[in-house]
């Protein structure tokens, strides 16, 4: 015959812990607090410095390459317009 397994629940030796968690409020605002209402700002580090150093040499080097790159366009676009 089938093998019929039974839907009901299985009684437990002890009961299942019970998990409750507590409502607290202060954790949804709690990330907006750190970005939006700071009203004093922290100092800047050296780490802080070498990062906004290095940034500020990176743009002046890609400007730099651009401005090569558009003036050898220039001159080569000049150049070939030239009567020899």
């Amino acid at each position: 015959m089938a093998n019929h397994k039974s839907t009901e629940r299985a009684q437990r030796s002890r009961s299942a812990p019970r998990v409750v968690s507590q409502r607290n409020r202060t954790n949804l605002a709690l990330p907006l607090s750190f970005s939006r209402f700071t009203t004093q700002q922290p100092a800047m580090t050296v780490t802080d410095r070498i990062s906004l150093a290095g940034l500020v040499v990176s743009v002046m080097g890609f400007t730099i390459v651009i401005w090569q790159v558009t003036r050898t366009a220039r001159e080569a676009a000049q150049a070939g317009h030239r009567p020899a």
